[in-house]
């Protein structure tokens, strides 16, 4: 009888635990605001934000779902974000525009004119025969002294699944 007891127990606490751990990994794909002394961003919701010790990036993000077929080892959508200490504005502009890719958009819409210079990006790209549609957002900062180059790829064939989310990290993307 005692047995059984310790191990009815043994059961809840197990299940209680699992329930915790799947609630806690839930909310890392929630929309979530992120922010740091220099900027801030939604993250939207499906994107997990993984916190590294060391990265190459200031900020990273990866959808929860692979791709299907033979993209199924590819994020659907992935989100990395490169700091350039200097004003490298037409440097990294053009750079962009020279990668591989068709050029699908291009803007420059009105930041602060006295601080801040944004280029907008869309295209057309493939890595290893995998082919991705690119985002790209360019902010160089007067203030900072700093060019911040946000890339968000996503799987062509997943386009309309991301592209409301991709929006809303672009528009939400503000330097302090």
């Amino acid at each position: 009888m005692e047995i059984l007891i310790i191990g009815g127990v043994l059961v809840a606490l197990m299940v209680l635990v699992s329930t915790k751990i799947k609630k806690s990994a839930a909310q890392a794909f929630e929309s979530e605001i992120i922010e740091t002394e220099e900027f801030r961003l939604i993250k939207p919701a499906g994107f997990v934000h993984p916190l590294r010790e060391v990265s190459d990036y200031v900020f990273e993000a990866y959808s929860k779902e692979f791709g299907e077929k033979n993209e199924r080892n590819i994020w659907r959508a992935q989100v990395y974000m490169t700091v350039l200490d200097g004003l490298h504005f037409n440097s990294v502009r053009k750079d962009v525009k020279k990668e591989d890719g068709k050029i699908l958009s291009e803007k420059f819409p009105k930041g602060n004119a006295d601080s801040e210079k944004i280029y907008l990006i869309e295209k057309e790209t493939s890595k290893d025969d995998t082919a991705f549609l690119e985002f790209r957002e360019i902010v160089e900062s007067r203030k900072q002294q700093k060019t911040y180059d946000l890339k968000i790829l996503v799987l062509k064939s997943f386009r309309q699944d991301f592209v409301r989310r991709v929006d809303e990290l672009v528009s939400s993307f503000q330097l302090k």
